[in-house]
């Protein structure tokens, strides 16, 4: 009888936690920076208190939470990310780059605020310029000074009157036809960031690096019957940009009856895009749980437990959360977390020790995930990894299917299997004898039964059963978050 090889289980990382060495190369969004002290909200049972204040932080400014907990059980802040808080930024001005051919046309930028999580009844300003259309790739800078305030009446329902420039939800880019003959031409777009009053960027906020898909934007024209179309392609002719530069185009059609037209650009935090919190936090005092939320535009609430972590001894620690970690904690108008359009983070310290404590935070940002990927990991299935994780089934073309990658040494029988948290069998796909080297298994969130699963945690096992070196066995969570 030929020998078994131990049977190989490897489990996807909870949670990661590092000290601060250095800054990560990964790209990430920026949510709060806490160089000021943000727009927030404070909460707590009873008896417990919570006070935030500025601080001396990892890197530059620190936001500082003092409560104490001897009379009450939990205490929390909420932030606010639905886009951006120039005053907190200190942005004096929008700045973007732009090349234009076809008849010259008006240009507005507007920008709406946070009124309101769904985005109706809030309020909008505005800023207009006439732009050169020679094809010449050029710069503008548009004053915060210079955009208008308006009520949005026009929508479902009103805004209160008065511009929140703290909680910016959308950009909305318009060609209008202004003055001029009729005619079609194409706008080209890139580098759109706030910058202050020395000119430096405080927040850049569309490079239109990112496909179109993972991006929430919204086309629209005065007359649906004539599209103004944003494409995304790539120019390196851009001021400053590297190869392979993408770049945002706008087609357009300006006559009677199709006066103006453009995209919405919604700037909620995209937990899709970058699937991982990160953020960097310091406490002295008692050893709490920290909860961190999750609060989409229609108010589902998803949370992750982080157990007895408030008291760091002073020293700077860095938590890097995956979204798949975050479960179900509070209904919405429905019970999925729509990871594109996360309007606040709550930071929660429920009690562990009754004692006051104090908490800094510090560079609250979303960053890719890390991609599991193992090598090693047995004699027949030598390595894998898995790219979409958590995924999104809904039919959007972005990250519809979970991927698991793999390589197999010899001819083995391999099977994934997917098992709900109670070991329930979720779905089988049976792979039966494949040659060795590199294969993909997918699985597009449909179960057995012929339905999309729910929102939520799930394993998956695979086996790889090769004749000569016998069976490799991979246990794996996946989350599935439409």
């Amino acid at each position: 009888m030929r020998q078994r090889v131990p049977t190989t289980v490897l489990c996807r990382r909870s949670l990661l936690f590092a000290a601060v060495l250095a800054a990560s190369s990964l790209h990430a969004g920026v949510l709060h920076d806490f160089e000021n002290v943000p727009l927030l909200t404070t909460f707590q049972d009873g008896g417990a208190t919570i006070v935030s204040s500025g601080a001396v932080g990892m890197n530059g400014n620190a936001l500082q939470l003092t409560y104490d907990l001897t009379g009450g059980s939990f205490a929390g802040i909420r932030l606010g990310v639905k886009g951006y808080d120039l005053v907190a930024l200190g942005a004096t001005g929008l700045r973007f780059q732009y090349r234009m051919t076809g008849p010259a046309r008006q240009l507005e930028i507007e920008l709406v605020d946070g009124d309101n999580a769904q985005d109706a009844g809030c309020d909008k300003a505005k800023a207009f310029f006439t732009p050169i259309a020679d094809g010449v790739w050029r710069s503008i800078t548009l004053s915060t000074a210079s955009f208008s305030t308006i009520t949005n009446s026009t929508w479902s329902l009103p805004g209160n009157g008065s511009f929140n420039n703290r909680e910016i939800s959308q950009f909305i880019f318009v060609v209008a036809r202004g003055v001029g003959s009729d005619g079609t031409g194409s706008v080209f777009l890139d580098n759109f960031e706030f910058v202050n009053g020395g000119g430096n960027v405080v927040r850049s906020f569309e490079t239109f690096s990112l496909p179109k898909n993972e991006v929430v934007y919204l086309e629209w024209s005065q007359n649906p019957g004539v599209p103004f179309p944003l494409s995304i392609e790539i120019d390196n002719t851009a001021p400053g940009a590297s190869s392979g530069n993408q770049v945002g185009r706008v087609d357009y059609t300006l006559a009677t009856g199709s006066d103006y037209g453009g995209f919405v650009r919604v700037l909620n935090a995209n937990f899709l895009a970058e699937p991982m919190v990160r953020f960097g936090f310091n406490g002295t005092g008692g050893n709490n749980t920290v909860e961190v939320k999750l609060v989409d535009v229609d108010g589902t609430v998803y949370v992750k437990k982080v157990t007895d972590v408030t008291d760091t001894g002073g020293t700077w620690k860095t938590a890097s959360i995956p979204v798949d970690q975050f479960s179900f904690n509070a209904v919405g108008s429905d019970a999925l977390l729509n990871l594109r359009r996360v309007t606040a983070v709550e930071f929660v310290i429920s009690r562990g020790e009754a004692k006051p404590g104090v908490l800094l935070l510090d560079t609250l940002e979303s960053v890719p995930d890390i991609a599991l990927e193992k090598s090693g990991v047995g004699n027949v299935l030598t390595q894998y990894s898995t790219p979409n994780n958590p995924f999104s089934p809904n039919g959007d073309g972005t990250k519809d299917t979970f991927a698991f990658n793999f390589t197999l040494s010899e001819a083995a029988r391999v099977v994934l299997r997917v098992f709900n948290l109670q070991g329930v069998p979720i779905k089988t796909i049976d792979g039966g004898t494949q040659a060795a080297g590199g294969r993909a298994f997918s699985w597009d969130g449909v179960g057995d039964d012929g339905r999309l699963v729910a929102n939520g945690l799930y394993f998956f096992v695979v086996e790889a059963e090769g004749a000569a070196s016998g069976k490799d066995t991979v246990k794996q969570v996946v989350a599935v978050m439409r």
